[in-house]
Formats: C-alpha cells, structure tokens, sequence
C-alpha cells in the first residue's frame, strides 16, 4: 500500500523561483538542436555616424549561412555568406569581398558590426555555449528577456509563436558603438 500510494507522486520537486530555472534548462536544450532556420525581419543598425535601416532575409544551415540585407529606396542589397571558414560580401554595387570572418566584412563595407557567432544563438533566444554570461534574466515563463554576452547587451522584449515554438519576435542588442533592433516576422526552422 505505501508504494501505491507513492506511484502518484512527482518525481522532484522545485522551491519557489526555481521553476523557472528548470524551464530554462529545458527551453535552452530544446532551442540549441535548432540548426537550420529561415528568417525574414527588419534591422535597423545606430551608429555614432547616423543608422541604417533594411529588411533580413536569414537562412541558416548548421555552420553555413546565407544574409541579404535589401535596403529601403533603392540603397541596394547586399549579401553576406559564409561558414567558420570563409565569409563572402556581395555590395550593392556588385563588388566581392571576402575574409575570415563576417565582423570584418560588415565593418569595413558597412559601418557596424555583431558577432554572428552570438547572433545565431541570441535569436533563438539563448546565450551563445561556452561564453560567459552576466545578468541573464528570464520572465516568468523561463524565457530570456535581457543578458550580457560578448560586450553586447542583449534585450527580447517580445516573443512570437511560431509553428508552435516561442520564438523572439524583437530583439535590441547594442554596446558601446553599436546599437541594433531585430523585428523578426517569420521564422521556418527545419531539420
């Protein structure tokens, strides 16, 4: 009789605030096997020069990605590509360059810069692995809604359900040169 009337018990149990800890680790888990993706969103990008603006078209695949930024009234695309090897930059007027890395691409050809190794994990709305991490906060939902990684300061303020997934609908990022604001309006993950 004292095993059956165990069997209905729950396995553990969370003191108050630690519930959200536990979702977090779960939300964390489920949202890092996402490694393939479709975006489309706005980006607009502040700059102590003046900012800059335009719509995101985003796919990624595992380590490979592919960013076209269409600037608004004819400022043209541009589109950057790459893997951790090799990243390329299509102007808007048809010029190729290539580097090592996409911050230096975006720097020297477009005035701003984020790191896109964080970036990937920041809009799916978990820290980048292996980074250290200061003022992680989640709501009540174990959701992430403001950290520091990487220099960055990273703020969700909305997230938007997506095929069933919670995904962040409006990111803002900035540091001390740069401030960015993400408005993603479609998300298509895949396998």
């Amino acid at each position: 009789m004292l095993l059956a009337g165990c069997a209905d018990m729950p396995y553990f149990f969370s003191a108050p605030g630690e519930i959200d800890t536990v979702a977090w680790d779960l939300r964390q888990e489920a949202l890092n096997k996402i490694n393939t993706w479709s975006i489309k969103g706005r980006l607009a990008v502040q700059t102590g020069q003046g900012g800059w603006s335009a719509t995101l078209f985003w796919d990624q695949k595992n380590q490979s990605y592919r960013m076209r930024f269409v600037a608004p009234l004819g400022q043209g695309t541009y589109q950057l590509q790459g893997d951790d090897d090799l990243v390329s930059l299509l102007t808007a007027d048809n010029k190729l360059y290539q580097a090592a890395t996409p911050e230096t691409l975006l720097l020297d050809n477009m005035g701003w810069s984020v790191p896109l190794h964080g970036l990937k994990y920041w809009i799916k709305g978990v820290p980048e692995p292996g980074k250290s991490t200061e003022n992680l906060l989640l709501d009540d939902q174990g959701r992430l809604t403001d950290m520091q990684q990487s220099g960055w300061r990273i703020s969700i303020s909305r997230y938007s359900d997506f095929n069933g997934t919670q995904l962040p609908g409006k990111l803002y990022m900035h540091n001390d040169r740069f401030k960015l604001r993400l408005v993603v309006d479609d998300w298509k993950t895949g396998s």
